[in-house]
């Protein structure tokens, strides 16, 4: 287990130097994105999963053209 935690907790931590290498207005992004992922979601982990696998698919295939880097980001591209 010590060994997990030991892991995991270097990932934390290179994960957390990336971030504080960003921009304020990247950072302020990441946070709010973070914080969203805690806020519940009445879907189960399969049906995300699903959802996640046909979003790929359509994206992969052109049905869904996806969104330029100004589009996610609200920066021109």
């Amino acid at each position: 287990m010590l060994a997990i935690y030991g892991a995991m907790a270097l990932t934390n931590l290179t994960v957390a130097e990336e971030a504080l290498n960003l921009s304020p207005e990247d950072r302020a992004a990441l946070a709010k994105l973070l914080i969203q992922s805690l806020e519940s979601d009445p879907r189960s982990d399969e049906e995300i999963k699903a959802e996640l696998k046909s979003r790929l698919e359509d994206l992969q295939s052109r049905r869904d053209p996806g969104l330029t880097f100004g589009e996610v980001f609200g920066q021109p591209s």
